[in-house]
């Protein structure tokens, strides 16, 4: 239930920021988007130790196994997300060293990476009154190189926006089918 509750709010942070963010909030609107859209992810990759926990639990797995199709066939599709490889290689890297956690190795390698391709590459710093006024634009530009060049391992030659949204649809379905299987799972096992 707090998986749900947590990832609801970043889902719908993730809209108000881009569809309802208006001018003044014009110029994070893209670094916000990213961010809750890590956020989600993250969350998810947490909430994947439930579906593992149930996996390994008899008595858990009977609650599954009394429910209704819908929920059995979204159940099944999260234990084989849990075994591809884009578990831990995106998702659980982008979680450990991107958005809860900051790794050094991640975000040199960007770094260096960045300045390489883009040696004169300059961005604004600005602070303000509100908080969406403090903005390190290098600081967005290091979080996107990292997760679009070290995570997300798109080559340089590839159609950036293609390839990332790609994979953050993928990983956006997996958000919206624990949201559909844990749901269900509540709903039908609750008195």
């Amino acid at each position: 239930m707090m998986v749900i509750n947590d990832m609801s709010l970043a889902m719908d942070a993730q809209r108000r920021w881009t569809e309802d963010a208006g001018a003044a909030r014009k110029h994070r609107e893209r670094g916000a988007k990213i961010y809750f859209i890590r956020l989600q992810v993250s969350h998810i990759y947490e909430a994947m130790k439930i579906v593992m926990e149930i996996r390994d639990s008899p008595e858990l797995r009977k609650a599954v196994e009394r429910s209704d199709p819908f929920t059995k066939k979204g159940f099944e599709a999260l234990l084989a997300f849990i075994g591809s490889p884009e578990f831990e290689k995106v998702m659980g890297r982008l979680r450990n060293n991107l958005t809860f956690h900051y790794d050094p190795k991640t975000i040199e390698r960007a770094l260096a990476s960045l300045v390489a391709k883009h040696p004169d590459a300059i961005g604004s710093i600005s602070l303000g009154d509100e908080p969406h006024n403090w903005f390190f634009e290098p600081g967005d530009m290091v979080s996107d190189r990292a997760a679009v060049r070290e995570i997300f391992k798109v080559p340089e030659d590839a159609d950036v926006n293609e390839e990332t949204d790609k994979i953050v649809m993928r990983l956006h379905h997996i958000v919206q089918m624990f949201g559909g299987f844990a749901g269900s799972l509540i709903w039908q096992n609750s008195k």
